[in-house]
């Protein structure tokens, strides 16, 4: 995700999977498909076959006319001002679709009311989740694949940032639509590099010049710490796949259910041990996975370098405009790679879905909202409005976009981050079941090796604490 002046980035959270502002920890780990292992796809019945076409055209022959759409959303603040007005534009449009907004506060909330309404009904017909919960969806049998609605519309998808495409594709088929995505990208001061002797115009493109930058910060005596080390499972996830490494296997569960974690290899060990280095020589100060501690580390002068969504971007910039950290100067870079050799970075953010238990109809008019938020001109409202990367390349070049970019180029280092990614298996992400709980178990990890676990002691207990959950979760869904 690139964002304007006083938006607020909603709950974006662990790789913008936790919202700005530290609305909530991600918990959804603990659902996992409890009213979903059956396959159920809710009380009220599927409206449509699961093998059925896609009803193409439906809303415009349904004799009541609009058809009522609902969307479950989790957006806060300006990204709820902007989704709003956008839905209000797409109503106006047209009289064949009406979309009713329901904000759940949080996609944890989401989630959590969503597992619940397969028992229980009251499902929505469109419904906003995040990255993490890909693997989740797809075994609730309870949504329609974007696949069919692309395959009767013969949609185009050529114009989109392939990695936003494939990151809701497993197997060929594309599950979900891209809406709100953002990657991390690196913030630093600039003004405490020039102190340190830094080049702010050079910021550390790989962890090795991250450390090296830490260390002038620390003996120049610039502040405390060199970086605030957010002890976050989305970093630790994205220097694996810098890495061209992976996270689980079945080819980071691609090409079929993944069974273990593969990320305790070569790069995964070298990359604790490196934590570790970090937080015992004092170059970083480690902070919590629910705060944005890393933030104000910059803004306090405490340690100027840190990681966070870009999401968080326009929000930050509101800020500091207001003149309270005048002292602040803000740099914004690529998050820097594992290695020299720099394989690219996978989406985070959430995309939109389908409910099967919707009328035809109902799905029809789903489809063709999600289409409309989806062109370029609105992509582009909505990357100025929010924060979040515009997922078309055409949208990139309307003048809202490259006017922000020209007067503020900042907000254009996480598009770039994305469009240059290679596309493969490791920058696709990984998709499994247990993905938020095993994402806590990190977490967890690496919040041990701040407190003197060995990095050997902790990825050791974190592999057997993984797949004991994939294992768990597989045997739940009967995969």
């Amino acid at each position: 995700m690139t964002e304007s002046s006083g938006a607020e980035p909603g709950e974006e959270g662990r790789l913008d999977r936790r919202g700005f502002l530290g609305l909530l920890s991600v918990g959804a780990g603990g659902l996992l498909l409890g009213a979903c292992s059956s396959g159920s796809s809710g009380s009220s019945g599927s409206s449509t076959s699961p093998t059925a076409a896609f009803p193409l055209g439906a809303a415009a022959k349904a004799s009541s006319k609009p058809t009522t759409v609902t969307l479950w959303h989790s957006m806060s603040y300006n990204n709820q001002t902007t989704l709003q007005k956008l839905t209000d534009a797409f109503n106006s449009s047209q009289g064949d679709v009406h979309v009713n907004l329901v904000n759940q506060n949080s996609y944890t909330d989401t989630l959590t009311l969503f597992t619940a309404a397969l028992s229980s009904g009251g499902l929505p017909d469109l419904v906003q989740m995040e990255t993490v919960n890909l693997q989740l969806m797809i075994d609730s049998r309870s949504v329609v694949p974007a696949q069919k609605a692309i395959d009767a519309a013969h949609y185009d998808l050529s114009d989109f940032l392939p990695s936003t495409i494939n990151f809701f594709k497993v197997q060929g088929t594309q599950w979900a639509m891209p809406f709100d995505i953002s990657s991390n990208v690196l913030y630093y001061d600039q003004n405490a590099f020039k102190k340190a002797g830094l080049d702010p115009a050079k910021p550390p493109t790989t962890i090795a010049e991250l450390k090296a930058a830490c260390q002038q910060v620390v003996s120049s005596r610039t502040a405390k710490y060199g970086m605030s080390l957010k002890l976050d499972s989305s970093y630790f996830e994205q220097w694996v796949t810098l890495a061209d490494a992976l996270m689980v296997n079945e080819q980071n569960g691609r090409s079929g259910r993944a069974t273990d974690v593969v990320f305790d290899g070569p790069v995964g060990t070298s990359l604790f041990e490196w934590y570790a280095d970090m937080l015992d020589s004092k170059l970083a100060q480690p902070t919590s996975a629910t705060t944005y501690d890393n933030l104000l580390g910059i803004a306090n002068g405490i340690a100027p370098i840190c990681l966070e969504t870009s999401a968080a971007l326009g929000t930050i910039q509101s800020i500091l405009s207001g003149g309270q950290y005048a002292n602040v100067k803000l740099g914004v870079a690529q998050v820097p790679s594992t290695t020299a050799n720099r394989n690219g970075v996978f989406p985070g953010g959430a995309g939109l879905y389908m409910v099967s238990k919707s009328s035809p109809a109902q799905q029809d008019g789903a489809w063709q909202y999600i289409t409309y938020l989806d062109e370029p001109a609105q992509q582009a409202q909505w990357a100025v409005g929010t924060g979040y990367i515009p997922i078309r390349k055409s949208a990139a070049a309307l003048p809202a976009i490259t006017q922000l970019w020209a007067t503020q180029p900042e907000f254009e280092v996480s598009y770039q981050q994305l469009a240059q990614s290679p596309q493969n298996v490791a920058t696709a992400g990984a998709v499994y079941g247990p993905q938020a709980q095993v994402e806590q178990a990190i977490d967890s990890a690496l919040s041990s090796i701040s407190t003197g676990t060995s990095a050997k002691s902790a990825m050791s207990q974190l592999v057997g604490t993984a797949n004991a959950a994939i294992s768990s979760y597989n045997a739940r869904v009967g995969a």
